[in-house]
C-alpha cells in the first residue's frame, strides 16, 4: 500500500478512536465526581464568626432585609425541586441543606446575598451547574436594630441579646458632622405600645453612663441631624451654616455674622429669604430689607432651619436673576432631599 494511503488510514482510525476515548473519559470523570466529597469551602466573603452584632453591608438604608437567627427561610431550587425546603436559621447563623457536607452561614446576609452564596455552594460541590436559587423569609423571628439619621453608615444590625448605644453607634461609623443635639430610641414595650427615649448627644460624648442606654433587639435609633441655613450671594463667605438642632431658629443678623457680613457691592434692600412651605413641596420667597434692619428701622427677621438667604449684588441686574435662580435651586434641592 502506498505511504499516503497508509497515513490516511491511520488518520481515519484515530478520527474514529478519539471520540470514543473522549466519551470514556467523560463517563469516568462523571463517576468520580459523583463519588467524591463536596469541594472545600469557596473563597467567598462570608459574615464574621458569631458575635453580639453583625453589620449588614449597607446597600439601602432600610430596603433589604438581613437574615438573622431563628428566621424560617423558604429555599427553592428550580432545577432540583426535591432539594427545595424550609429551613430554620440556627442560633449560630447557619443552615443545613441536602447534599452539602457543611452548614452554610447566612446570618447577616441580605436575601439576594444568601441566594448568591447558595448558588456558589452547589456549584463548588459539583451538584448543580448554574442553579436558580430563590430565598424568601417565611417567618421573621430575629429582631434587627435599625439606625438612621446623622451617622456615617446607617443601616440594619442584627443583635443577639442587649448591647449599649455607643457600641451600635460606633458600628454605624459614628456621628456625621451635622449631628444635632439628641438621639431618639423608639422601642416597643411588652404591651405593644411604642416608647420614645431621648438621649442627649453631648452626654454621650462625655461618656455619661446614663446616656449609654442598653439597646434591645427591635429598637429603632434615629440620630437627629442639626438644622442648617444657607447664605448665598453678596456676602463674604457664602455657604451652609449648622444650627444646634433641626428646630432651632436664628435671625438675619446672626446669619450675616456667620457669613462674615455683606460685600460692598451688596444690595441689602433687595434680599430674599426662601423657605419651604409647610404644606406641599413648594417654597415661599420672602422679601427682606436688610438695610432697614441694620438701621434699626425694622425688626430683625426670624430665620428657620433649612431657610436660604439670598443677598443680590448691585453689579448687574442679570447677575441678580442668575443668583436668585441658584438660590431657588438650592432651596428646591434641599426640599426634595428632605421630603418625608
Amino acid at each position: 500500500m502506498p505511504v499516503a494511503l497508509r497515513l490516511l488510514a491511520q488518520v481515519s482510525g484515530w478520527t474514529l478512536l478519539v471520540p470514543a476515548l473522549l466519551m470514556a473519559a467523560l463517563l469516568v470523570s462523571s463517576s468520580a465526581c459523583a463519588q467524591q466529597k463536596p469541594a472545600p469551602e469557596p473563597m467567598l466573603p462570608v459574615p464574621p464568626a458569631p458575635s453580639a452584632i453583625t453589620h449588614r453591608a449597607p446597600t439601602d438604608v432600610l430596603g433589604d432585609y438581613v437574615v438573622g437567627p431563628q428566621d424560617l427561610l423558604t429555599i427553592s431550587i428550580l432545577e432540583s425541586p426535591e432539594l427545595s425546603r424550609e429551613v430554620r436559621v440556627a442560633a449560630d447563623g447557619t443552615i443545613g441543606l441536602p447534599l452539602l457536607a457543611e452548614r452554610v452561614r447566612v446570618r447577616g446576609l441580605t436575601l439576594s446575598q444568601a441566594e448568591d452564596l447558595l448558588k456558589q455552594k452547589y456549584e463548588e460541590a459539583g451538584i448543580i451547574n448554574h442553579p436558580n436559587v430563590t430565598v424568601a423569609v417565611k417567618e421573621l423571628l430575629s429582631r434587627p436594630v435599625t439606625i438612621t439619621g446623622a451617622v456615617k453608615n446607617p443601616g440594619v444590625f442584627q443583635v443577639n441579646g442587649n448591647v449599649r448605644l455607643l457600641r451600635l453607634l460606633s458600628m454605624a461609623g459614628g456621628f456625621t458632622e451635622d449631628v444635632g443635639t439628641q438621639v431618639n430610641v423608639l422601642r416597643e414595650d411588652t404591651g405593644g405600645e411604642m416608647q420614645l427615649i431621648t438621649v442627649v448627644v453631648q452626654e454621650l460624648r462625655e461618656g455619661k453612663s446614663d446616656a449609654n442606654l442598653e439597646i434591645h433587639a427591635g429598637d429603632t435609633i434615629n440620630v437627629q441631624p442639626a438644622g442648617a441655613v444657607y447664605v448665598l450671594g453678596a456676602v463674604n463667605h457664602p455657604g451652609r451654616y449648622l444650627l444646634r438642632s433641626d428646630t432651632q431658629q436664628t435671625t438675619i443678623l446672626n446669619v450675616l455674622a456667620l457669613a462674615e457680613d455683606l460685600k460692598r457691592t451688596a444690595k441689602p434692600g433687595n434680599a430674599v429669604l426662601i423657605r419651604k412651605q409647610i404644606a406641599g413641596s413648594g417654597v415661599d420667597q420672602i422679601p427682606v430689607n436688610i438695610k432697614m434692619i441694620l438701621e434699626h428701622k425694622q425688626d430683625d427677621v426670624v430665620v428657620q432651619a433649612n431657610d436660604v438667604l439670598y443677598v443680590p449684588d448691585s453689579t448687574a441686574k442679570r447677575a441678580f436673576s442668575r443668583g436668585l435662580e441658584a438660590a431657588l435651586q438650592v432651596a428646591t434641592g434641599m426640599v426634595l432631599l428632605r421630603r418625608p
